[in-house]
């Protein structure tokens, strides 16, 4: 009898975490049905294991466990896929799978009907694309960073005046005035695809200091983080709106594409973030820096705990990326913003998750199983590294536990704050503790915040009689 074939792709905004748990639950359970399986990943490595065009025509089911567009889309035209989150899948694979089969490669009413594969909210369309733009936007931070650490590091040792390591820290720090640019540019990307791409890039070029140091604008105040997620959702429903609406004879589409779009969509983006976009949250920002500047060092303590909760509250979702940008975007606007609670919100949670498997046992019956062991050792490993993804299993197990995980990130933040350790590089990994301004302090404020979350959850995880 021949096996059943089932094809996936998985897909999530950093391409870390959620692809290849939600790779590692399809695969497991296809085994464990006998069936044939192939999965693709389209993650932070790229594209692994490609589905070819012979793949899909012959799968008995296709599944599209993805958060982000993905690269080829048109390839599933006629598969007619299950199409679900990355975190519902992992959530609810044996309740959703199992349709897969029922669904052949026409596309019928009754399928809208199925488990889970609900109409997206108005909400969860936007987070959509949010995600999407910061996706793109990761990688600029990523390399802007690793480039001035380099020059950094180097310089502790020796003089890198009119060197090549100087202009790596140059080239670093231009690299980060790119992050709200390609933002925005990808933001309205996965709304109306490339027209979008070039007239969203230029709107987020105008919400940051680029723009105002490019017409020496005095007075004038970066709309930032909010500014570019505005220009990104307007550019992208303007040129999906003026593509849809504006009917050309074929042999004139080019014009319409090439220049009529693009044109209107040019001097309203100019217009609106010249009188509106900046304006509002220029001032916004500006009213913000204000408040926690002139609070002194409640102000930065505050300041540093919002960070903190937000960045610690979904280990690498929305909010998350939200807080990170926020504070990102506000880094060196004044004595009180720098990036240490981003940074501390991003390691201490899935240190803390790894060094509760590592004592689980050792004083009291094992709360874990064995895959929580291991899953526990990868966390540690990817918190050393400034990822926060690998704590993502222990949240979906135990969704509880997200106020121990907000709670330990405040305190390792707070108790940095208390001993005035300042971080300005957007390095959450063990290699960047180095260049905060105390690595002693910026350690032990890790190892609080970290042994807070271990044992909270070791004391609020009842021990099991028996583990796989």
């Amino acid at each position: 009898m021949t096996k059943k074939k089932l094809v996936a792709v998985t897909a999530c905004p950093t391409g870390i975490a959620h692809t290849f748990m939600a790779a590692k639950k399809i695969q497991s359970w296809a085994e464990k049905q006998g069936y044939e399986v192939k999965v693709e990943t389209q993650g932070s490595d790229g594209v692994k294991n490609r589905l070819t065009a012979h793949d899909i025509a012959t799968a008995d089911g296709v599944v599209l466990a993805i958060d982000v567009p993905i690269m080829d889309m048109e390839r599933f035209d006629n598969a007619n896929p299950l199409n679900v989150r990355t975190q519902e899948l992992i959530k609810h694979v044996d309740a959703l799978l199992p349709t897969v089969f029922t669904r052949g490669k026409e596309k019928s009413d009754a399928a809208s009907d199925l488990p889970f594969e609900q109409k997206r909210s108005a909400y969860q369309v936007a987070i959509g694309h949010i995600m999407t733009g910061i996706s793109y936007m990761l990688p600029v931070v990523v390399l802007g960073g690793l480039l001035m650490a380099v020059a950094k590091i180097t310089g502790e040792f020796v003089d890198i005046s009119g060197t090549p390591i100087e202009t790596l820290d140059k080239l670093g720090f231009m690299t980060m005035k790119f992050m709200y640019p390609i933002f925005a540019a990808y933001l309205a990307y996965s709304i109306a695809g490339k027209p979008a791409l070039v007239p969203a890039f230029i709107g987020g070029i105008m919400t940051d200091e680029v723009y105002k140091r490019f017409f020496d604008l005095e007075g004038w105040a970066p709309s930032g983080f909010f500014g570019a997620i505005a220009i990104g959702f307007l550019v992208g429903y303007l040129v999906r709106y003026l593509n849809d609406t504006i009917k050309v004879k074929t042999e004139l589409t080019t014009l319409k594409t090439m220049l009529l779009v693009p044109a209107v969509t040019g001097v309203v983006m100019v217009l609106t973030m010249e009188y509106a976009i900046n304006p509002f949250f220029g001032a916004v920002n500006v009213s913000m820096i204000n408040l926690f500047t002139e609070a002194g060092d409640a102000g930065r303590g505050i300041y540093s705990m919002v960070i903190a909760a937000g960045t610690a509250f979904d280990l690498g979702g929305p909010i998350n990326k939200a807080a990170g940008s926020v504070a990102l975007g506000l880094n060196g606007m004044g004595d009180g913003f720098d990036l240490i609670a981003r940074e501390l919100g991003i390691v201490i949670p899935p240190i803390g998750v790894g060094l509760a498997a590592f004592f689980d046992g050792r004083f009291r019956p094992r709360v874990f199983s064995n895959e929580e062991q291991a899953v526990g050792k990868t966390s540690l490993m990817l918190g050393l590294i400034g990822i926060s993804e690998g704590a993502i299993p222990f949240i979906l197990k135990n969704p509880k536990m997200i106020p121990i995980m907000i709670l330990g990130a405040i305190i390792g933040t707070q108790l940095a704050v208390v001993m005035d350790v300042y971080q300005s590089l957007p390095l959450p990994a063990v290699w960047g503790w180095f260049l905060s301004s105390d690595p002693v302090s910026y350690t032990i404020s890790v190892i609080a915040g970290s042994s807070f979350i271990a044992a909270a959850l070791l004391l609020c995880t009842k021990p099991q009689t028996a583990n796989a």
